[in-house]
């Protein structure tokens, strides 16, 4: 596994938002540390947005989850989201949409990162 940035209790919450996404089949949490409903709904939206980046979700409905999960747990990044949601429904377009991407990209890029390397590993092992 590569190297993370993140905490056991981040990973942790990473791990559970993959096997209730049903990305991730079989896999065993080996951690005492549990995460903070912060890291919950944060590890919540990467995986919502790893599901974008396959295609399986449009952006409005990223959008939309990303908020509802966001709401009374982070104020900040619900607010962001609240704004892009405004700003893509007053027009909606790709250039708009691959811009705000990008942004949530970078601001979860450790999230994402940890994704692809734990998946990756769970498809070698299968």
């Amino acid at each position: 596994m590569t190297t993370t940035f993140l905490s056991k209790s981040q990973q942790v919450a990473l791990q559970q938002a993959l096997i209730s996404s049903k990305l991730l089949n079989s896999y065993t949490i080996n951690s005492d540390n549990t995460p903070s409903s912060e890291q919950q709904a944060y590890s919540h939206i990467a995986v919502t947005l790893y599901r974008f980046n396959l295609q399986k979700i449009k952006w409005s409905s990223f959008l939309k989850t990303a908020i509802s999960t966001a709401t009374d747990v982070c104020q900040w990044i619900s607010s962001e989201l609240v704004r892009c949601q405004q700003d893509y429904q007053a027009q909606p377009n790709d250039a708009l949409m691959i811009e705000q991407h990008a942004f949530f990209s970078g601001v979860f890029s450790e999230e994402l990162a940890y994704i692809d390397s734990l998946l990756g590993t769970e498809a070698q092992e299968n």
